[in-house]
């Protein structure tokens, strides 16, 4: 997805734990939490997400979420675990255009036991999707770092 903002200005929305808010739609509740000993540059938080299981019957799962810098601003790499054994990983690579947009490629694997994989594949992939499409409308609306909220 090309998205109209400089690599170094996307790079910095998505390495904050707290701008998450609003990019990714499952999200309700950000807490940065301290990075892991060995992983320089990392970050680190705990998020709850609001699943929608059928119509307005939701839950509330907690995950933990970890950011690792790829040669900055070149790329993240997020490794997001929960409960049921759910991990998620997603591969952010930016590439620099010219004239001053970045073209964003998101990887993302999912490892899920059986019996989950139908509900988490879709509410996945759903999510994945709607995070590009609000960071590239939250950077090209040149909304300003820190807008979004998080809880302490």
């Amino acid at each position: 997805m090309e998205i109209r903002a400089p690599r170094e200005r996307v790079y910095a929305e998505l390495a904050e734990p707290r701008r998450q808010l609003g990019l990714q739609p499952l999200l309700v509740e950000v807490r940065e939490l301290p990075p892991a000993a060995g992983a320089p540059g990392a970050r680190c938080f705990e998020a709850v997400e609001r699943i929608a299981l059928f119509g307005p019957l939701a839950v509330r799962n907690r995950i933990r979420v970890e950011i690792a810098p790829v040669a900055p601003p070149a790329g993240l790499d997020f490794h997001a675990t929960s409960r049921g054994g759910v991990e998620v990983w997603s591969e952010f690579r930016l590439e620099a255009l010219p004239g001053g947009a970045t073209e964003v490629r998101e990887d993302v694997r999912v490892r899920t036991p059986g019996w989950l994989r139908p509900l988490v594949g879709r509410q996945a992939l759903r999510a994945q999707r709607r995070l590009l499409d609000n960071l590239k409308r939250r950077l090209e609306a040149g909304e300003p770092a820190g807008k979004n909220r998080a809880r302490p």
